[in-house]
């Protein structure tokens, strides 16, 4: 892109991450769930996005990572060909876009989600200023989150804030398997306070990447069994935020954390991608759910890192617990403060400083 290009139209979001309570595993058609998935944003782990359309001779695509052309915009110009036919203006327009993450690459977060979920909000505000539509209805918010489900499945979940659900399920009539839909209403305040430690078992690259690991459950010898049970789960755990059940809550979300684990240990290839530290620190949060009563719980992503979800009024304790016995079991005694979000942030202003998302983590 010359530097005498004109600009002609700008967009900037702030967009987080978020943490599926239960998962979805498996894909059907393009980017379409198996089975229904329940997730909330994170308020700290976010992907910040600018782009900058403007007119000039050939139409070019320029990603930027930490301030440098990253070879990324490969994938960033088959995405908007995908988008094409809703979005036919992509074709007219040179993209210049920046990118930040405010989180470590390999850090149990989701950076696929993050960072799709920021682009497609930038494209959608950039298609309804050209269609010169109000940005501020659903219809904006559905559309963002159908975007970002054609470049990350659970993208769709991080356009809202706090809790959503992607994929059809009987709880919500217009739910369904194109964007996600945010689940506000009636949910108890106790959910207000949730809170995720994530403790870094290991930064390096998964044997099995999220993409192949989905591929499996295709022909998966449990995949019916799974689907029926991801359906009661989500049941039982909507009624535990309506009521603010915490016993269920910690059952449910840990159920489907080793759930998904299960489906990953028998499929065909099979495959494990938790480390004997996973499992130690599994250990010490039952144990201190049960010697305490304190209503912490685990889940888990595709990959060897522990969420430890807990409540605010708790959280001295947890601390306490998380310095005094879980980081000597993280690498590097690395962890992650973070806890529920209020969703995405526009901005008039662009990033201050530009890194790339890593597309290869896969959300659950």
């Amino acid at each position: 892109m010359t530097g005498t290009a004109k600009l002609t139209y700008f967009s900037h979001w702030r967009c987080p991450s978020n943490i599926a309570l239960v998962k979805y595993w498996g894909k059907h058609d393009f980017q379409k769930p198996m089975n229904p998935s329940l997730s909330f944003v994170l308020q700290n782990s976010f992907t910040e996005t600018s782009v900058e359309l403007s007119k000039d001779s050939d139409q070019k695509v320029e990603f930027y990572f930490e301030g440098a052309i990253s070879n990324f915009g490969e994938r960033i110009k088959k995405y908007l060909i995908q988008l094409s036919g809703r979005l036919p203006w992509v074709s007219k327009y040179n993209f210049r876009i920046r990118s930040h993450n405010s989180f470590p690459h390999s850090a149990g977060i989701a950076s696929s989600a993050s960072s799709f979920g920021a682009l497609a909000l930038c494209l959608t505000e950039l298609d309804f200023t050209l269609s010169g539509k109000e940005t501020g209805n659903p219809d904006f918010w559905q559309k963002a989150s159908e975007l970002a489900r054609m470049g990350s499945g659970s993208a769709c979940r991080s356009v809202y804030p706090g809790f959503s659900i992607w994929g059809k399920t009987q709880l919500f009539e217009t739910s369904g398997d194109e964007y996600a839909i945010p689940v506000t209403e009636g949910i108890s305040p106790v959910f207000s306070g949730l809170r995720d430690a994530i403790l870094m078992v290991d930064s390096g690259t998964k044997e099995v990447s999220s993409s192949a690991g989905h591929q499996l459950m295709t022909d998966h010898i449990y995949q019916r069994s799974r689907i029926a049970q991801a359906h009661e789960n989500i049941n039982e755990l909507y009624l535990s935020l309506l009521t603010g059940d915490q016993e269920k809550f910690v059952a449910v979300v840990e159920n489907e954390a080793l759930s998904l684990h299960a489906m990953m240990m028998t499929s065909n290839p099979s495959f494990i991608l938790l480390k004997p530290n996973s499992l130690e620190l599994i250990n010490r949060i039952r144990q201190i759910r049960e010697k305490s009563g304190i209503p912490v719980c685990f889940t888990i992503d595709a990959g060897p890192n522990i969420h430890l979800l807990y409540f605010q009024e708790n959280e001295l304790e947890v601390r306490t617990f998380i310095e005094r016995e879980l980081l000597t079991f993280c690498e590097d005694g690395k962890w992650i403060d973070d806890g529920i979000g209020i969703g995405p942030e526009a901005s008039p202003k662009p990033p201050s400083r530009q890194a790339s998302p890593d597309p290869s983590e896969g959300g659950e």
